[in-house]
Order: C-alpha cells, then structure tokens, then sequence
C-alpha cells in the first residue's frame, strides 16, 4: 500500500500526517510531461541495478527500491521518524480531480504531474481517502466500485 498526504502537513505522535490522506492499494503511477515517474511495480526494482546482485536475498523493504528513490528526488526531504518523504517545494499541489466508471482517479496536479489511480481487480479494496483527525466515514473503492459499506 502506498500512501500519499495532502493539504497542511501536521506533526503527530508517529511523524506527520496531512488534512487528506489517500492509501491506494490498486495499481497506480505518477506521471509527469515526460513520461511516468513512478508506479506500483517501482516497488518490487532496485534503486540501482548491480549485475552480482543477490535477487535471492534483496528485499523491497530493507533496500533501496525505485519507487522509493523516485518519490524522493521528486519530493526533496524525508521524514525518518514517519518514513515517509514530505513535499518540500510545494511543487505538487492538487488542481482538478478526474474519475472514470471504473473506480479510477486522476489528480492533476501542479507542474504537469499528475497522480494516476486504476483498479484492475473485481474485488478488494483498491484505495480509500479521508480527512484525518475526523471521525468522517472514509471514502472507499472496492472491486472498481464505491464500497457503501463504509
């Protein structure tokens, strides 16, 4: 799962938390006018290819994966405590969001970016976003469909 705050990012107990948070399970990628940053299988590559590599012993969590490395030379700062990377040019603010049929987004954002969210399963849960620090219901998609139960 990957997670992505926006708004007014705000110290708490465990790191850092922002007035909206979005965890997206489903395959997702983050594009700019060149191409694509970075996406969900970024996150099962290494940072860096070495040919005597040890596949058998590399781990996503305990070394350096693409995604990881992307996100941060995009945002420029990480957090240890919460380990997780802040925006700190506000180079990515949201501008207009996109939904299709299917339980996909698109979040345009500042700069030509853009945050691009496509369920690709009939069941599950795909992503959800909410206020935090509320007790508001989230907003879930399941399946490719909004979750009422929620």
């Amino acid at each position: 799962m990957r997670g992505f705050h926006f708004g007014q990012i705000r110290k708490i107990e465990k790191g850092t938390t922002g007035d909206y948070v979005l965890y997206i399970q489903c395959a997702w990628r983050l594009e700019d006018p060149n191409g694509i940053v970075t996406g969900r299988s970024d996150l099962w590559e290494p940072a860096e290819i070495d040919p005597d590599m040890d596949w058998d012993n590399w781990d996503y969590e305990k070394n350096e994966n693409l995604q990881d490395k992307q996100i941060g030379l995009l945002l420029g700062s990480y957090d240890p405590q919460a380990r997780s990377y802040v925006n700190e040019n506000d180079r990515l603010v949201v501008e207009e969001v996109y939904a299709d049929a299917y339980g996909g987004a698109t979040i345009v954002l500042t700069g030509g970016y853009r945050l691009v969210i496509f369920p690709a399963g009939s069941r599950g849960e795909d992503w959800r976003i909410f206020r935090s620090a509320t007790n508001e219901p989230h907003f879930v998609i399941a399946g490719g469909k909004i979750d009422q139960d929620t």
